[in-house]
């Protein structure tokens, strides 16, 4: 639904409903009445609304959500306007994730029910303290997981698909000895200063094979291979 095209405070807005009927206040009715009053007070010319009907805000798997995710990517809005965070989505990362990606691309953010207006300092600082928090539950999340990956390797317990060195075997890890002999070498060669570009033109000019049978590596499969073995020695 396309409203106007000033090239001034470009605005789309998101408006969703889990189901056919609601709350009125969650209404799609009520919704767009209440952006198009912000709208007017604050002079935003909203060019386009998306609408998702019957749909859930826990999945991010929306088209209209998507399609919102691909206008912020490409720049195709100076600001996104919502009724509530739970209009938005209700996965709280995917949230923070999204408003951080327009902010960084100089997106504006408005909320009504929340009064968030990242154009404004307070909603800048608001979103600020949002970000912490989710980095805070980030670290959180990381470090729990480390925790289990440890605990899953002193029991012997595979923790991973595709895990270099070891096979998985009847929900056990054997040692697999051709790749423990090259993670030796990876890690000597590493110790030693080798750059992890080096390592790789070695390991490609000898011939190793990857976990999955690869005939090549690559950096990042060599860097995540020193990052889980470092990790994992903790």
């Amino acid at each position: 639904m396309c409203i106007n095209s000033d090239k001034m405070n470009q605005i789309v807005s998101y408006l969703r409903c889990s189901t056919s009927y609601q709350l009125e206040t969650h209404s799609i009715n009520n919704q767009r009445l209440k952006i198009k009053q912000y709208c007017d007070l604050h002079n935003l010319t909203l060019i386009e609304e998306i609408v998702d009907e019957g749909v859930s805000g826990k999945t991010s798997k929306r088209e209209g959500y998507l399609r919102l995710l691909d206008m912020i990517d490409n720049g195709k809005c100076d600001g996104v306007i919502v009724y509530s965070l739970s209009r938005f989505s209700r996965n709280t990362m995917d949230t923070l994730s999204s408003i951080e990606k327009m902010n960084q691309k100089g997106i504006t953010f408005h909320s009504l029910s929340e009064s968030i207006d990242t154009s404004s300092p307070n909603g800048r600082f608001f979103l600020t303290i949002l970000s912490s928090l989710s980095q805070l539950e980030r670290e959180i999340t990381s470090q729990r997981v480390t925790d289990v990956l440890k605990g899953l390797k002193t029991t012997n317990k595979p923790y991973s698909n595709d895990l270099y060195g070891y096979d998985k075997i009847e929900g056990n890890l054997i040692e697999n000895e051709t790749e423990q002999k090259m993670l030796r070498k990876i890690l000597k060669m590493n110790k030693l200063g080798y750059s992890i570009t080096e390592i790789v033109k070695y390991l490609n000019q000898k011939g190793y094979q990857t976990k999955r049978g690869g005939k090549k590596f690559y950096y990042n499969t060599v860097d995540y291979i020193l990052k889980s073995k470092k990790s994992s020695c903790k």
